[in-house]
């Protein structure tokens, strides 16, 4: 091993930590799901946790060709770009609880 070089930032390689999430989600299994009578509500859960909300059918784009890729509307106008391959589950939405005021 050399000696450090005055001036010379040394660095220390850590080991590299691959994560491979399982692709359990499809375009045919989003299609079945879409397409149950009645209709319910569910999200789209992420890597990092997060679920992006799918209240209505009208809510989720899928790509035509592939089925991979879909997009997901957000009530505000914004979407989101979902790789399918991402997607570990889909988890029905919380109900809302609790009487509503008049």
């Amino acid at each position: 091993m050399r000696a450090p070089q005055p001036g010379a930032t040394n660095f220390v390689l850590a080991p590299l930590l691959v994560v491979i999430y399982p692709c359990t989600m499809s375009g045919e299994a989003l299609k079945d799901r879409l397409n149950e009578q009645p209709f319910r509500g569910f999200g789209l859960r992420m890597p990092d946790g997060r679920i992006l909300p799918v209240p209505h059918p009208e809510f989720i784009s899928i790509e035509p060709d592939e089925e991979r890729t879909v997009i997901v509307w957000k009530g505000n106008g914004g979407y989101w770009t979902v790789d399918l391959e991402l997607v570990s589950d889909l988890e029905p939405l919380g109900e809302k609880r609790g009487k509503r005021r008049r």
